[in-house]
């Protein structure tokens, strides 16, 4: 029996129809895999877009790096300790959320 067979026939009837658990999990997997391809979408535009950014700045970039390696030397230490900052800080927010629980 399909789904609108089922809802035909439950809107029909006088009383509840009887829990059925496997049409439950077939509508919750049916919501999960929308879920998960959406999410799976999302995920794989943004890291195209990504991507895209990084190649858009390397050509600028070969073409600069000779004449300033030692600027550049100090913009990839700078990066460095902000990328940690920014993961220590994400850490010890999660943390922080965690231990609220």
């Amino acid at each position: 029996m399909d789904s609108e067979a089922r809802l035909m026939r439950a809107l029909g009837a006088k009383v509840a129809p009887a829990r059925d658990p496997a049409f439950t999990l077939a509508v919750i997997r049916a919501a999960e895999q929308r879920r998960f391809k959406a999410a799976t979408l999302l995920a794989l535009l943004r890291t195209a877009g990504m991507a895209a950014a990084a190649a858009a700045l390397v050509l600028p970039l070969l073409a600069w790096v000779p004449g300033n390696m030692a600027a550049l030397e100090q913009g990839v230490v700078m990066a460095g300790a902000m990328l940690t900052l920014v993961g220590v800080a994400r850490l010890m927010s999660q943390r922080v959320t965690v231990g609220a629980r």
